[in-house]
Parts: C-alpha cells; sequence; structure tokens
C-alpha cells in the first residue's frame, strides 16, 4: 500500500499545495528585503548560464544511456533517438503529483516499442533507485563538511551513507532476481528470461553518481552566471544541489518538489557560509526557472514527434500507475 493513491485526490492536493505556497510566501516575507537588495545585484553572465545549460543536457544523455543499458541488460533495445524521446518525455512527469507517473510511462512507452515489459518496467524502477540511492551518497560524501557546520559529528553519516550504496550494489546481483521473480508471480506475468551481469549494474551506479556529478557542477556554473557573490567550493555546490533535489523529490504531493527543493536549497547554501539568505532565496528562485525550462522543453519536443497513438498510450490509466503497483 502506498499514499501514492490518497495523492490523487484533487482536494487534498490543493490542500497540500495551498499550505505549502503559504509557508513559501511566509519565509519570503521575512526575507524580502534581503532578496530585493540581491537582485539589485544581479548580473546575468549568460556565458556561464549556456555552459550549465550544456552540462545538465550532457548529463540527460548519460542517465538515459543509463538506463538503455539496464533494458539491454533485461532483453531489450531500443535505439538511442527512441530511448531519449521516450526519456524525456516520461520525465514531465515528475510534474504530476505522486512522482510515480514518470515511472510507469517509461515502462508504459518502451513495452509499445516491443520491449519486455518486465524489462521496461524493471529498467524504469531499478534506474530510479540507483539514482536516488547515488544522490544520498553523493550529498553525504561531498556535504561532510556542510554536515558538520549543521551540527558536529553528522559527518561520519558520510561515511556510512557512501559504505551502505556500495555494500547495496554489490548485493544487487543476488537480490534483483529473486525480487523480480516474486514480483512476476504477483503480477501473473512471465519472469525476466535474463538478468543483469554486475558489470551492468556497477555501470549504472556509476553513470548515475557521475549524474550528480554533473547537476552539482551546471548549478555552480548557473550560480556564476546569475549571482557571482556567492562564493563556494564545487563540492559544496554539489551537495546542496543533490541534497535540495532529494529533498524535493520525496515530497510526493508537489509537482516537481516546487517550494521544497527552494527552501532547503537556500537553508543549505546560508549554512555552508556560501550566501546570504536574501542571494541564496534569488538563487533558489532562478535555477527553478532555469531547470523547469530544461526539464519541459525537451519533453514538449518529444511529445510533438510523437505519433497520436502514442500520445493516446500516455493518457491510458496504466501510465498514470506505477508499473509494479
Amino acid at each position: 500500500m502506498t499514499i501514492a493513491p490518497y495523492l490523487r485526490s484533487p482536494r487534498l492536493r490543493s490542500l497540500l499545495l495551498l499550505i505549502t505556497f503559504g509557508c513559501i510566501a511566509w519565509v519570503l516575507s521575512r526575507q524580502w528585503a534581503e532578496v530585493e537588495r540581491a537582485a539589485r545585484s544581479i548580473e546575468v553572465k549568460w556565458g556561464w548560464i549556456i555552459a550549465a545549460s550544456v552540462l545538465v543536457l550532457l548529463t540527460y544523455a548519460m542517465l538515459i544511456q543509463s538506463w538503455r543499458m539496464l533494458l539491454r541488460g533485461w532483453g531489450g533495445t531500443l535505439p538511442y533517438a527512441k530511448a531519449a524521446q521516450i526519456w524525456t518525455v516520461a520525465n514531465l512527469g515528475r510534474y504530476i503529483p505522486g512522482k510515480l507517473w514518470s515511472v510507469g510511462a517509461l515502462g508504459v512507452l518502451a513495452a509499445r516499442e516491443g520491449v519486455s515489459g518486465v524489462a521496461a518496467a524493471g529498467a524504469a524502477v531499478l534506474g530510479t533507485v540507483l539514482n536516488l540511492g547515488a544522490g544520498f551518497g553523493v550529498a553525504a560524501i561531498f556535504g561532510a563538511d556542510l554536515l558538520d557546520a549543521i551540527s558536529p559529528g553528522l559527518s561520519r553519516v558520510s561515511i556510512v551513507a557512501g559504505l551502505l550504496f556500495v555494500v547495496a550494489v554489490a548485493l544487487l546481483p543476488a537480490v534483483l532476481p529473486l525480487l523480480l521473480r516474486r514480483v512476476a508471480r504477483w503480477r501473473g506475468v512471465a519472469a525476466a528470461e535474463r538478468q543483469l551481469s554486475k558489470r551492468d549494474l556497477w555501470t549504472a551506479a556509476v553513470i548515475n553518481t557521475g549524474s550528480w556529478l554533473g547537476y552539482g557542477l551546471a548549478f555552480a556554473c548557473f550560480a556564476r552566471g546569475v549571482t557571482p557573490v556567492i562564493s563556494a567550493s564545487a563540492p559544496l555546490f554539489i551537495a546542496v544541489f543533490a541534497a535540495s533535489y532529494l529533498v524535493g523529490f520525496l515530497v510526493l504531493f508537489a509537482p516537481g518538489g516546487i517550494g521544497f527543493r527552494e527552501v532547503a536549497l537556500s537553508a543549505l547554501l546560508v549554512a555552508g557560509g556560501a550566501a546570504g539568505q536574501g542571494d541564496a532565496a534569488l538563487l533558489g528562485a532562478t535555477s527553478r526557472v532555469w531547470l523547469t525550462v530544461l526539464e519541459i522543453l525537451p519533453g514538449v519536443i518529444g511529445l510533438f514527434c510523437m505519433s497520436p497513438q502514442e500520445r493516446g498510450t500516455l493518457r491510458s490509466p496504466q501510465a498514470s500507475s506505477p508499473p509494479f503497483h
């Protein structure tokens, strides 16, 4: 049983979002003078912003290849162009409360291309799990100093988190086949004929870890291009971005983690001594607009290139549910 069915209630979603925006408005009202001062000091440097955008798109390319690799390990094959179209369209699902539509859409659209439903769904779920695990590990390891600034001794958590992720990936080759066979019996479908190799799992884990480094460096470039007064090392930018992004992802009722990601990002920048409250809040707001454009635009292009039949698939009930639900 999951919380997702309850989040489909329009009234509950509206109430939770209203509370969220109310809290954000209250926080910003207390910092408004500092935000106004920071806004007057904005000096946009488009070279840095373009570099940041290129880094994000390259990171997307890495994640698409990781998903294709997981698919191939289970016997599914997709041309890169088709995989990129499916991935970017499914990525739009992060703006739907519940965060599960995107996983379901990956499985449904890949299945339409002749890929096994079990392989498509398994690759989508496993890719999400690897990405989240890598994100927590990166946030903890690169944010060791930040953790100590928040509370002395928390840096030890970074060591434990990193080790747990490595151990979890090491155990996956043994645990995953058993889990998938159980899920296949539960769902009444045929189990996957092939299993992922250790090499595929470790490669996917490395790619997902690298994706967080790419996002963090892109965020550092964006900060340089918008608010040059914010000064921090690359590890701090990586840790702050990863941690704030994960906070937004885990708040299921907030589409795209809106509000929560920005509040967490601002708080972490301030705690790390990289920025004042006004500059941090401004960077959080502008980075939201920047990333939203980079997330939505490729998906919209992918939707435009789809056939009417494929777009109709996305409106079906299966695409709005997690593949193993």
